[in-house]
């Protein structure tokens, strides 16, 4: 038996605990402070990664406004302006686009591979609880003064102890979800055969164990010198610098990787059609996840950036996109299909990544000496805002999973083209300054960018932040409690929709058939037809 298979030992044990059905769910608070379930845990993830967007995108907002006029700060004082810029710039990542990426795979994998639970439940609460400590605790350094420009020496060890915090946080989420991709699946269900989307949370969860504990050793290095060094290795001053390979590419793409395993399950399911040429989209998205390697720009100088491995990596970084996209194409010839809501984020959500890769690839030509400009920040925005657009549509074409009623439709079909939109708007301009802009103009914060062009961005950074409301607004009614949810409203084709909605603790009413294709339920129709 190959090492990636599911013993049939725990597949015997997860078909009697998906049959059993003598577990009673827990209410009330200790619903949620005591819970193991993926479902809860996850959606915990997501309704916090959405509140602290929110308050991410006003803080983005107000230093776009900064920009219009660079020469006088409106909003923030001159102390505490830059350390605020890194907390926009690591929020965006580690309190939004991360958590929120994870919080939805937490919810859906397991019902994809039809396992009852998420590998080592207790470590997977244990990890949002820890990230929502170091969140707190971050937000707290920041509020002491502390953080990369802080002036207070204690908030400063403050912010590099919490930061640690949320980032083992985020990779014990990693490991639960790569471990229930590789040994929970149910029976029949081969890696070749499973569901897009857990494929590219699979790469995504791997690609983060291997480039985030480089970020960590950073951290602990840096702790270690303002604590107790005096500052031998640069202090405060050198903290932000170990640390700003992770927000920009190759390495923010990974974030974005699992927008192309939902774009295939959506247009597949979409189309009425089985996807063609599996080894191949799966084989992009593991080229995807090796171009987002960018743990090799964690040098303490700007010389790696130059370097023929980065520079490749961003070349090549828009050639699986294009292979997926080209791929799925082949879709809309041979089905029949639906301009659905999940339809809609995941071709808005691909359209923002294939732009962020081709940009990248376009800025890692030497020539272009766009390294280190405020091209970098439109390249990140426009990334991570592919990834909060692809999650926030896998929580409405999910949301009978991850909720207990259909997310709104109308609002639904909005607000991607809002992101769609909003986002070119908020980062072409800065691409724009950063090839053709000189002196002050490259600077890679808000007093970077044309003038004329930042205009532009405010613009798009505000109507961001509306579309974000939107999506929450959008997403409300899967709260409510229905007396009748459609466990399979699209018609799909994975395992997910054979659950019903909303899914009991175990996840499934009974046990599951064993798999023999991509798409089980599909098969199972055919058979009863």
């Amino acid at each position: 038996m190959a090492v990636t298979e599911t013993p049939p030992e725990t597949v015997q044990a997860s078909a009697k605990t998906a049959g059993s059905g003598t577990r009673s769910e827990p209410t009330g608070l200790a619903a949620i402070l005591g819970t193991g379930d993926h479902k809860v845990i996850g959606r915990l993830y997501i309704a916090t990664s959405l509140l602290f967007g929110l308050v991410i995108g006003v803080l983005g907002a107000l230093f776009a406004y900064e920009g219009v006029d660079p020469g006088e700060l409106d909003f923030f004082g001159a102390n505490h302006a830059y350390p605020l810029f890194t907390l926009f710039r690591l929020g965006a990542v580690f309190l939004v686009g991360m958590p929120l990426v994870i919080g939805l795979a937490l919810v859906v994998v397991p019902l994809q591979v039809g396992s009852s639970t998420v590998a080592f439940p207790r470590a997977a609460a244990l990890s949002f609880w820890g990230w929502l400590l170091g969140s707190a605790l971050l937000l707290g350094s920041y509020a002491v003064d502390g953080g990369p420009g802080g002036t207070s020496t204690t908030g400063v060890n403050l912010f590099v102890a919490s930061m640690i915090l949320v980032v083992v946080a985020l990779l014990v989420a990693a490991i639960c979800l790569a471990t229930t991709v590789i040994a929970l699946r149910t029976t029949g269900l081969l890696l070749s055969r499973i569901p897009m989307y857990s494929w590219s949370v699979l790469v995504a969860s791997v690609m983060w164990l291997l480039t985030l504990p480089v970020l960590v050793g950073a951290l602990v290095l840096s702790y270690v010198d303002v604590r107790h060094a005096s500052g031998t290795l640069g202090g405060n001053a050198a903290i932000f610098g170990r640390f700003a390979w992770v927000l920009r590419n190759p390495q923010v793409y990974v974030v974005a990787i699992p927008v192309l395993g939902f774009t295939a399950d959506v247009l597949a399911t979409t189309a009425r059609a089985r996807l063609a040429g599996r080894p191949l989209i799966q084989g992009a998205i593991a080229g995807a996840g090796i171009c987002g390697f960018g743990a090799v720009l964690a040098t303490p100088s700007s010389a790696g950036i130059e370097s023929p491995v980065v520079v490749a990596l961003g070349l090549a970084a828009v050639l699986p996109v294009l292979a997926v996209l080209g791929l799925l194409g082949d879709l809309f010839r041979r089905g029949s299909f639906r301009l659905t809501t999940g339809a809609i984020y995941a071709l808005c959500a691909s359209i923002l990544l294939l732009v962020a890769t081709a940009a990248g690839a376009l800025g890692s030509i030497p020539d272009m000496e766009t390294a280190g400009t405020i091209y970098d920040l439109g390249v990140a925005h426009l990334a991570l805002l592919a990834a909060i657009t692809g999650a926030l549509g896998g929580v409405h074409w999910w949301a009978t999973k991850v909720g207990r009623a259909p997310a709104h439709e109308g609002l639904g079909r909005v607000v991607p083209l809002a992101l769609l939109v909003s986002t070119l708007v908020a980062s072409i301009p800065d691409l724009i300054s950063g090839l053709t802009g000189e002196g002050v103009e490259l600077a890679a914060d808000w007093t970077g960018g044309i003038s004329g062009l930042n205009t532009a961005v405010l613009v798009g950074s505000v109507t961001v932040v509306l579309a974000l409301a939107l999506a929450v607004a959008s997403l409300l009614p899967i709260r409510r409690v229905l007396s009748q949810v459609s466990s399979d409203p699209w018609e799909g084709q994975t395992l997910e929709w054979l659950a019903p909605s909303p899914p009991p603790l175990a996840n499934f009413d009974g046990p599951i058939p064993v798999v023999t294709s991509p798409e089980p339920l599909v098969d199972q129709r055919e058979e009863n037809r």
